[in-house]
């Protein structure tokens, strides 16, 4: 987790000296999924990524031994600096906690050189067995087309345009329909929804250690 964390920062980071998640201030995309996984899913970002909020609407469908089996899904993802919260749409429950694996991977390149950030690309590359597949253009943009664990992106800025997955029999595919480059997000969009019932899991995970 901790290695693709750091190499979705490495390869966004225009300006490497100060760790963005993204190399675009702020933004919007809207995604069409395809494959076993059907839906749509949206992004907003502000603060070049330390505020963003996923939407994901889909319906899962996976044929085994001559039965088909179908999921719904609807689920919120926030993230407003070092919090989090994970939210199931359908049944109003939810996670909350604080996010320490994105806070390593800011301190760790904070302070990199482009050089020395192009130099972890390839370790962390080599390490997940993935490969930089040269520049292709997609949607209109100049995209680094990678392939990481079995899966294909095409990255713009930090931002995956296009990415097609096909695991164990399952193929889940993003492709981006919309997007919008340095708009105004109303703060509204990173804060926590009400009426949900979220888990603490900072406070189950002390507990489940005997932290205080």
């Amino acid at each position: 987790m901790i290695a693709i964390l750091l190499f979705t920062k490495v390869v966004s980071a225009q300006s490497i000296e100060q760790a963005k998640r993204y190399a675009l201030k702020s933004g919007y995309v809207k995604y069409n999924l395809t494959g076993n996984v059907k839906g749509t899913k949206t992004l907003y970002w502000d603060d070049f990524g330390e505020k963003t909020r996923v939407e994901v609407e889909s319906v899962t469908e996976v044929k085994m031994f001559g039965m088909t089996n179908k999921e719904e899904s609807h689920t919120l993802t926030i993230t407003n600096g070092v919090n989090y919260w994970t939210i199931n749409l359908i049944d109003k429950t939810g996670n909350k906690g604080t996010l320490e694996t994105y806070e390593l991977g800011k301190e760790l390149t904070q302070n990199m050189t482009e050089e020395e950030a192009k130099e972890l690309e390839e370790d962390i590359l080599n390490a997940l067995n993935g490969q930089k597949l040269g520049q292709e253009e997609f949607f209109g943009k100049p995209c680094q087309v990678y392939n990481v664990m079995g899966v294909k992106s095409w990255m713009y800025k930090g931002l995956a345009l296009k990415t097609i997955a096909k695991m164990m029999g399952v193929e889940a595919n993003e492709t981006a329909v919309e997007l919008e480059e340095n708009i105004s997000v109303d703060e509204e969009q990173f804060k926590p929804i009400s009426n949900i019932k979220y888990q603490d899991i900072d406070n189950l995970t002390n507990s489940m250690f005997g932290f205080e």
